[in-house]
């Protein structure tokens, strides 16, 4: 099947560690550096070795005190550890939120089990998928291709519908298109398209887009 997020066994925990003491991290997680160079091989020691494995032992958070004991930590770190994590998954977006589409493409997709831009991506991925896609329910092939590629951009996170309307529009179709662009003239770019009132766009917004986009696979044939 088509890889939508990040594969996180491909992310070890030593490079996650990296990442928390290297970047900006939100305010409400930046307690998350101040453990984790300790934390990290009691980890390993009970068999962590990727975020993968991390994600599936703070699943259960019934046995958050505990673990907590074992780390020396408290359960408040646990639990923003878990939120880190997690945002490493891609999320779904309901296709209607793309605004793209409209009622009636959305109903006839719906009736094929095609419901998010999850579902779209995993049976759009290859191209004979997406011509029978269409064919079956009579929304025609480019739209499909446009709604997509707004999928593909949107399964980044930090990347929202509108955002990724603009990204379209400025030539950029998926996560590796991303990598190679100038992020200041970003910025200034997108402040001219939407105008003063919309909210600002920053550079380290985009820092963390970028960083997000290294770990996705590109699978879509065009």
């Amino acid at each position: 099947m088509a890889g939508y997020s990040i594969d996180l066994s491909t992310i070890s925990l030593s490079e996650f560690a990296d990442t928390l003491l290297t970047v900006e991290l939100l305010p409400s997680r930046r307690m998350l550096a101040d453990h984790i160079v300790a934390v990290t091989p009691r980890l390993e020691d009970k068999g962590v070795g990727d975020l993968a494995q991390l994600r599936k032992l703070l699943a259960k958070k019934a046995n958050y005190p505990d673990l907590a004991g074992e780390l020396h930590v408290d359960v408040e770190y646990l639990t923003v550890l878990n939120r880190e994590v997690n945002s490493y998954v891609s999320k779904p977006v309901p296709l209607a939120k793309l605004e793209y589409l409209d009622d009636e493409e959305l109903a006839s997709l719906d009736s094929l089990g095609v419901r998010s831009t999850k579902d779209l991506y995993e049976q759009g991925v290859r191209n004979q998928q997406r011509s029978l896609l269409a064919e079956e329910s009579a929304v025609e092939l480019d739209r499909l291709d446009h709604a997509l590629r707004l999928a593909n951009l949107v399964r980044v996170n930090g990347i929202g519908p509108a955002f990724a309307q603009f990204l379209l529009e400025a030539g950029i179709t998926g996560p590796e298109d991303f990598l190679d662009r100038d992020l200041e003239r970003m910025v200034d770019e997108y402040a001219a398209t939407v105008g003063e009132d919309a909210p600002k766009l920053r550079i380290e917004d985009l820092e963390y887009v970028q960083r997000y986009c290294r770990g996705l696979a590109e699978d879509i044939e065009w």
